[in-house]
This record gives C-alpha cells, structure tokens and sequence, in this order.
C-alpha cells in the first residue's frame, strides 16, 4: 500500500513538472516598451494567461530571465487600457506606479529607485505632463502645463547653489533657464534610434549627456564661479588685447563659454606638489593629501591620454570656443583640469585643481600661481 501511495505522488510530480515546464519553455519572449520620463526602456518578458472578470481584464507579465518573479502588471476594459499601471524591478521592488485611462497615463506617475525612494513624482492629464513635477534626486521642482514647462522652476546643485527661472508654456522668460539633468547653460545633445516594434516605430531618445557628478559639478563650478572667473581673466588677460579676448569667452551674463575635450588624461600635479612644500596651497584637505601622498598622486597624475569621452564633450557650453578644458580622471578625491587658450598663435594654460569629499561634493579649488 505504501509503495502503491508513493509510486501515485511520483506520478503527480511528473505530471505537474510535464504540464508547468512547457509552458514557460514554449511562452513568447516579447519586447515590454516602459516610458520612464522622456525615455522608453525594453524589458523582455513573457505575458501569464489573462486574469478576466465581468469587468476588466488584468494582464501580468513576469521577467523572461526569472520567470518567477513579476515584471508588469496591468488592466484592459472594453475602451482599452485603464486603471492601474505598475513594472517592477527584478528584485521585486516597485518601479512605476501609475493610472490609465483610455489608453493614456492620466493622474499621479511614481518613479522609484531599487531601494524603493521616490527618484520622479509628477501629474499627467490624458498622456501629457500637466501640474508638479519633482525630480528629488535631481533637486528639480517645476510645472507643466499641456506638456511645456509653465511658471517658476528651482533647482539646487550637489554644492549648494541654487537656480530659478519663469516659463510660459515652455517659452524661457526670465533667469537663464536649466534642463533636468545638468545645469541651465549646457547645451543638449540627443541622438535619437529608432526600434521596430510590429506595427509601430518606437523612438528612444537617449542621454549623451551623462557624466560623472564630480565632472557635471565641476562644469556647472567652471561656467558660474566667480572666483574662477576673476582668476582666469587675470591669468590670461596680461595685455589690453589679451584681456579683450578673454572677455569674449563668456557671455553677457559672465557665463564662461568653452569647449571639453573628449580627451581622459593624467594631468601632472608636480606644480601643485612643489606648491604644497612652499606653503602656498590654501584648501587645507588638498594641502593634506598632497603632502601625504605625493608619490602615489606624481605616479596616478603622470600626464599621458586615459580615455575618450565624448560625454563631456557633449556638455561643452560652446563648441566653438577658443577656451579648451581638459580633465583628468578622479583619483584621491582630487580632480586636475586645464583651460588651453591659443591667442594669435601663442599658447597658454591655466592650471586648476579640485578637491571633493566623501560624499562626491565640490569643496575647494586650488589655481595656478602667477
């Protein structure tokens, strides 16, 4: 009796696996085009059998890689998509929360990081940004109206500064305006690819933007400090003409317009070194680790090309500049940058030193000495 109960469940397993693996063996990978914000994401999942009611149709869609685990989850009725919206990380976690109607997002739209914090909070109305929009990660706060920037927008940089600007459906009235991922003065580059999905043409736009934030501080510190400024012009500007044409490197709101270089290198410290034996550098944290670990930064800083990065070319805030930056990598916390300028064949260099903390924040800024 014994065996005749165990050869039975041995059976049912054997059933149970025949009848659960071909399911997922022989399921339809398909394409899952996710809009996060201004960007459309691909998931590869595979579509669970419908769960139908008198009323509604819900849909769920599970990870191709792990298919135990839920991608997406979301409800049809007769008039087409409507009610809740939600997609998944593969841990589990939320990713986006929110509501259709009539096929278009239309109400709250949540976007969570893997950690389960709030990155984007916004408002749609019939699939197009209208009311607060919070970038919390970004320091970010603004309307829209009918999908254009409306009224007042703020925004605080990782050093503290802060930036506000009027639109009026998305016309730029007053203060110097910013997109959402970089400081208001750079300009934005985006590549656009093009992917087929059936019977419809999905456009991606994709960043070409995005840069390290000690690089993004750094270009924002570049283009508004005021102490930069007056350092470089007195750098540069050692004739009435050479002071004429610096000043035409920035714009009429003393903006600082110049081009990076998608050139990585190792900028030599040695001039800092030997300044830090003088006692000439006043950012006590740079003194320190330059006393500290001057051999290690002469070896890290040795002056050839690391990499290209078209990046940070990207976020030059004039293409067409006479003023070159070139940064270094950041090794040490320190981060070394040069301004190249050719005036009537002559070339010159401005040499510029930047310390961050623990946190990646700018602190302090050492320049070359006259």
């Amino acid at each position: 009796m014994r065996n005749t109960v165990k050869t039975m469940l041995n059976m049912k397993n054997i059933f149970f696996l025949f009848f659960f693996i071909p399911f997922f063996s022989t399921a339809q990978v398909v394409e899952e085009l996710v809009l996060v914000d201004t960007i459309v994401e691909t998931l590869n999942v595979i579509y669970k059998a419908d769960i139908q009611s008198a009323h509604y149709i819900k849909k769920v869609a599970v990870f191709a890689e792990d298919t135990a685990q839920i991608a997406v989850e979301k409800s049809y009725t007769n008039s087409g998509q409507n009610g809740l919206y939600q997609v998944f990380y593969p841990t589990g976690r939320l990713k986006i929360k929110t509501v259709f109607s009539h096929n278009k997002i239309h109400g709250e739209w949540t976007y969570y990081d893997p950690e389960g914090i709030i990155l984007i909070k916004g408002i749609y109305q019939e699939g197009i940004k209208d009311g607060y929009w919070a970038y919390k990660s970004l320091k970010t706060y603004g309307r829209y109206k009918k999908g254009n920037k409306h009224r007042k927008w703020k925004r605080k940089d990782e050093s503290g500064n802060k930036y506000k600007s009027k639109y009026r459906r998305g016309e730029l009235k007053t203060d110097k305006g910013f997109g959402i991922k970089l400081p208001s003065v750079l300009k934005k580059d985006k590549k656009k690819e093009e992917v087929i999905d059936t019977n419809r043409v999905v456009v991606i736009v994709k960043d070409t933007l995005s840069v390290d934030k000690e690089y993004e501080q750094a270009i924002a510190f570049l283009t508004e400090n005021w102490t930069f400024r007056k350092m470089l012009k007195n750098h540069f500007g050692t004739s009435m003409k050479k002071s004429a044409a610096v000043k035409k490197a920035f714009d009429r709101k003393e903006h600082f317009q110049f081009v990076i270089s998608s050139e990585v290198k190792a900028l030599e410290l040695s001039s800092f070194i030997k300044e830090s034996e003088t006692g000439e550098i006043v950012v006590a944290k740079i003194d320190a680790i330059l006393k500290k670990k001057s051999l290690e930064l002469i070896q890290d800083f040795s002056g050839e090309k690391i990499k290209e990065d078209l990046n940070l070319w990207n976020n030059s805030t004039d293409k067409a500049s006479a003023m070159e930056i070139v940064f270094s990598a950041i090794k040490h916390n320190l981060l070394r940058l040069d301004v190249n300028w050719t005036f009537n064949q002559e070339k010159n260099k401005f040499k510029i030193l930047l310390y961050f903390d623990e946190k990646r924040v700018l602190k302090g800024a050492e320049y070359q000495k006259p």
